[in-house]
């Protein structure tokens, strides 16, 4: 009786020192495994199964089931490492991922043991598995901060030292696809009238894009959201975004992940959007999208390099050119102003305030050195002394600055004519300026300009044989070979249509 009490409160106690080490072990998050060798015969502790985030009864006590969890890139390694540890009787360690599960980031087991011998002469391999994924993660996230800084710096170098604003482009998208191992990379940049975004350098796309493929800049794309946000986009999965629909180059070359940032531009408009993308489902982080910031704002100094170079030989033709044209263009406004039979006194005046309209005009087209103009700031800066009575509609494009510049002189007289004939000359009631910039053949696109006055004011004095006519004439139809239309039905409305090259 003694002796049998005595085993019976042995083995409690027993029992208890292992339920404890289990417990251990399992507050640990470390499982305990031993496989005797040449059999499929696997032990395990009961929390093995949840260190591979596995449900109760995934392991069926065979090695095999083991095997099933080991990813199969990973595998061919694990077992290379534990034979040559049967074979030689030396400790192994090995890293690995487990099986692919849907819906499931990514788990990474470490694994460790060495061979024991039981005193039967059984051989097993015992040992230990632990969840190492955190550490992994900092461990790749620490070796990518360092690649990334690397490519950081040399890509930096390189634009420093290149004068081609293309072969910097080509570099930035080649890099980013090098670093973050995605196969399709693309800078899209504004296009000459900024009313949409072209494909000027890429890797990945199909023939004949880059260059030539045109993505817009409605919200509705990935590249008009990033243009409208204030720091990267990350895209997890397209096909889940709510946030915009993603433009259909995306969707024609499957995109499912990715990244975009805006590149800043010479001056207040950035210069485009620069976006990397995966066709498979990734998770990028904060150190992708920060790499990819850097290497944008060093393509966003190479562009302001160019931007200044090219002002810097363009300003200078210009100069001389615009002289020229200048005077004789006030030479003309004062031979038509100061005409035999004008009032003195009114054509001095009328001399006057054309000559400020011509100096507003050229302003605004001079302060980016003559250059592609934003026309909506030359409709506010002509139009400026009439305040919110003139209501103006229209993407703030740019035109041919040649072009901005007979333009202000056009609404100078229109806005002239309707002081004296129109609603602006009245107490209340304001006048609509309406435009729109649309393709309209292979590398052209039509302007159309749409002046609307409430009040229907006679032909004659709208546009009649007056200087304002005329001058409507010579420039539109004569010197751009466009359109000019008026409509008096209840209204006065005056409509231009001009075809520019790209």
């Amino acid at each position: 009786m003694d002796t049998e009490k005595a085993t019976s409160e042995d083995e409690i106690t027993f029992l208890s020192d292992a339920d404890a080490l289990e417990e251990g072990l399992r507050l640990g998050c470390v499982g305990v495994w031993r496989w005797k060798i040449d059999s499929d015969l696997l032990q395990w502790t009961r929390n093995l199964e949840s260190v591979h985030h596995l449900p109760p009864g995934s392991f069926d006590g065979s090695l095999s089931s083991f095997q099933r969890d080991l990813h199969p890139s990973d595998a061919g390694e694990v077992w290379q490492k534990i034979k040559a540890s049967i074979e030689h009787e030396t400790p192994y360690r090995a890293v690995y991922r487990t099986s692919p599960r849907p819906n499931q980031a990514e788990l990474w087991i470490e694994t460790a043991g060495a061979v024991t011998t039981a005193p039967d002469g059984s051989r097993y391999l015992t040992g230990i598995c632990l969840d190492v994924t955190d550490r992994v993660k900092k461990e790749r996230q620490l070796v990518r901060r360092l690649s990334q800084q690397h490519a950081v710096a040399q890509f930096g170098a390189y634009a420093l030292n290149e004068d081609s604003l293309q072969n910097v482009l080509d570099e930035a998208v080649r890099v980013a696809a090098d670093v973050l191992h995605v196969p399709l990379t693309k800078i899209l940049k504004f296009s000459d009238s900024a009313d949409h975004l072209v494909l000027c350098a890429g890797i990945g796309w199909n023939d004949g894009l880059v260059g030539h493929g045109a993505v817009d800049i409605d919200r509705a794309s990935q590249a008009g959201f990033t243009l409208m946000t204030s720091g990267p986009v990350l895209v997890s999965d397209i096909l889940t975004e709510t946030r915009f629909s993603g433009p259909q180059l995306l969707h024609d070359h499957e995109v499912r992940s990715g990244i975009s940032v805006v590149i800043p531009g010479a001056g207040s408009r950035p210069f485009g959007v620069f976006g990397i993308h995966a066709r498979d489902v990734r998770e990028f982080d904060t150190t992708d999208a920060e790499f990819l910031q850097s290497i944008a704002h060093i393509v966003a100094g190479a562009v302001r390099h160019a931007a200044a170079s090219d002002h810097k030989t363009l300003l200078v033709r210009e100069m001389a050119h615009r002289a020229g044209n200048m005077l004789q263009l006030v030479n003309s406004i004062a031979g038509k102003t100061f005409s035999p039979d004008a009032d003195p006194q009114l054509a001095r005046r009328s001399f006057s305030e054309r000559l400020n309209a011509l100096a507003r005009s050229n302003y605004v087209v001079a302060r980016g050195g003559w250059t592609a103009t934003p026309f909506r700031e030359l409709v506010e800066e002509t139009l400026q002394p009439f305040g919110s009575r003139v209501i103006a509609e229209g993407r703030n494009v740019l035109l041919p600055p040649e072009f901005c510049f007979d333009m202000g002189l056009i609404l100078h007289e229109l806005a002239t004519n309707s002081a004296k004939y129109g609603t602006l000359g009245q107490q209340d009631g304001s006048v609509l300026v309406r435009w729109t910039f649309r393709p309209r053949s292979q590398g052209a696109r039509l302007f159309s300009f749409e002046w609307e006055d409430p009040m229907p004011m006679s032909a004659t004095s709208a546009t009649g044989t007056g200087f304002g006519s005329k001058l409507m004439s010579a420039l539109i139809e004569r010197k751009w070979n466009g359109t000019v239309t008026v409509s008096e039905d209840s209204n006065f409305r005056l409509t231009i249509e001009v075809s520019l090259a790209e």
